[in-house]
């Protein structure tokens, strides 16, 4: 008698790691974002940035699966650091999210003619973001 193999296919071998690039001059916003990235997707790998520069350096190396960028960052902000990352072919068709304080709808508009899958104004709780980062990874 011919017997099938069974794979083992539980939600948790189903579920795959994310890689997650964030690019933001405040370090205390690396914290924020890392505590609610864990309570949103225990599997991601979560990678920071300070600046466009060192973005643009880990870039080189690995193909994270979102990225996303502080507006308001010194030297290169946030808008031109999105305009770099598209114009890299291979790197192109990742989906970024533009990540600020404030924003204007002029400056969003802006983000997503630059190639932007959207503009995410900063919540103010961890709990608040792990929300919002739930809804995108998943």
């Amino acid at each position: 008698m011919y017997q099938k193999k069974a794979f083992d296919t539980t939600a948790e071998n189903d579920r795959v790691q994310k890689t997650i690039l964030l690019v933001d001059d405040d370090e205390d916003e690396h914290e924020i974002f890392s505590s609610a990235l864990k309570n949103a997707n225990e599997l991601c790998n979560f990678i920071s940035a300070e600046s466009c520069d060192k973005a643009l350096n880990i870039l080189k190396n690995i193909e994270p699966d979102y990225i996303f960028i502080d507006v308001n960052m010194p030297r290169t902000n946030g808008m031109i650091c999105l305009e770099q990352i598209k114009k890299i072919s291979r790197i192109a068709h990742i989906p970024v999210y533009m990540y600020s304080t404030g924003m204007n709808a002029r400056d969003g508009q802006k983000a997503l003619q630059l190639g932007a899958v959207d503009y995410i104004i900063k919540p103010n709780s961890i709990s608040s973001l792990s929300i919002l980062l739930k809804k995108i990874l998943n």
